[in-house]
């Protein structure tokens, strides 16, 4: 999978999960705080990803998830692990 591809599909979960985020505040360095996603939205965005791309974001992994980039950056680390 295509790196743009996986930044866009994050980036639409995201906006799934969290309806009221503005397209042009996402961008790699803006964090979940920023966004208003509490730690609940946070759990929902990442159930989302890794139903969409099959895949297992592990504790330790997503305790380490700041920023819209992080998610981006793990979800491009597992996505081969799956093939």
């Amino acid at each position: 999978m295509i790196s743009g591809d996986i930044e866009q599909e994050v980036l639409c979960l995201v906006r799934s999960v969290k309806k009221d985020v503005r397209v042009d505040s996402l961008t790699r360095t803006t964090t979940f705080a920023d966004l208003g996603i509490d730690s609940l939205d946070a759990l929902n965005v990442l159930f989302a990803i890794e139903e969409h791309f099959g895949i297992v974001i592990s504790d330790e992994r997503a305790r380490a998830i700041r920023t819209v980039g992080d998610v981006i950056e793990t979800v491009m680390a597992l996505v081969p692990e799956r093939t």
